[in-house]
């Protein structure tokens, strides 16, 4: 049953599941009219960070970063103007730092929404005092990291600023000092906020194979304090390397951050690339955040005429897991796949 229960979680909380099929209108844009539409944005809008993660995926960043925020408010609108129906305003560090003279992460809440985006922000902040509350009903979801239950936190410092329990969810990486007593403090909070979605465990992201792992290991523990059924694994198992035969995810769900040495703020592939060198790599940028419109008609256009829209490292656009160790959107890769070179004749939607 917990498998299951596992299962329907990751299909309706992670970017693992299927959720891209409620995307008929992107898919068919793909499959009819050769053309990828931007469903989500990543954006990474500052580097510093308050705290200091053992299984950061970009611990080599540029920490001294931000994006301005009228850089921030000409990205939101030229990929609403492809289409883009959501953003994640994500790290990189940690977003509800973010400060650039007066504008705060209040500040990109309010222009996003006013663009028409579903927004939602994942933070490891213990206290959410820094969204306004006359902000929370612009925001769709919020998910926080427990790490800093690890820091010294405890589950009663925790505070939501009345933010709705039912848009929030937890989410904790399990690593080498994670104790029994580590998942106990997390059941605490959940116990005393039994209304929020869900607690979403992983393994460490720089493992392979960690997850799979991770989840036999803990499953047992997880089951005997799970008493809500909030708790899920998200069901990766040992699959965490690329889709091999082709990458398109670049082009429905970008990622926006820095230039490795900093400044120079870049739309790459994805948020998995990272962890190859734990830092942003201009290899896998598609451009710079000063070209976006033009370079989606460019790539647009180079996968209607080769079926492939980027290439990385002259991979062709192919042979992915000589190009990236990890990948955390295979099961998104192999869908568009399917969808943009293998139904070429049939109406998708």
């Amino acid at each position: 049953m917990k498998d299951d229960h596992y299962r329907e979680f990751t299909q309706k909380y992670s970017t693992w599941g299927d959720k891209l099929l409620q995307h008929t209108d992107v898919l068919f844009s793909i499959q009819n009219l050769r053309r990828f539409i931007p469903i989500n944005i990543q954006l990474a809008p500052c580097e510093i960070c308050d705290s200091g993660c053992p299984f950061c995926s970009v611990q080599n960043r540029p920490l001294k970063s931000k994006l301005p925020f009228e850089k921030i408010k000409k990205v939101l609108e030229d990929f609403r103007h492809l289409g883009a129906k959501s953003i994640e305003i994500t790290g990189g560090g940690n977003p509800m730092l973010y400060r650039d003279g007066k504008r705060d992460i209040n500040d990109i809440v309010k222009y996003a929404y006013y663009l028409g985006y579903e927004i939602g922000i994942i933070t490891n902040s213990h206290n959410l005092s820094r969204i306004k509350q006359e902000n929370h009903d612009k925001v769709s979801w919020i998910r926080i990291s427990l790490i800093q239950l690890d820091e010294g936190v405890e589950p009663t410092s925790y505070y939501f600023n009345n933010f709705p329990l039912y848009k929030l969810g937890f989410s904790y990486i399990i690593y080498d000092k994670t104790t029994k007593e580590s998942i106990n403090r997390i059941a605490n909070l959940v116990s005393m906020y039994p209304k929020i979605k869900f607690v979403r465990l992983a393994g460490d992201c720089l493992i392979k194979g960690n997850n799979a792992e991770t989840k036999e290991k803990f499953s047992s523990v997880i089951d005997e304090i799970d008493k809500h059924s909030k708790f899920f694994f998200k069901e990766i198992g040992y699959e965490d390397a690329p889709f091999d035969d082709g990458c398109y995810v670049g082009m429905i769900r970008p990622y926006i951050a820095p230039n490795p040495k900093g400044g120079d703020y870049q739309v790459y592939i994805c948020t998995s690339y990272v962890l190859n060198l734990k830092n942003y790599d201009l290899d896998y940028s598609l451009c710079s955040i000063d070209n976006i419109i033009e370079t989606w008609e460019k790539l647009n256009k180079q996968f209607k005429e080769t079926g492939i829209p980027y290439e990385v490292r002259g991979n062709g656009g192919k042979k992915w897991c000589n190009t990236c160790k990890y990948c955390y959107y295979k099961n998104n890769n192999r869908l568009l796949h399917i969808v943009a070179t293998e139904m070429p004749d049939k109406n998708f939607a």
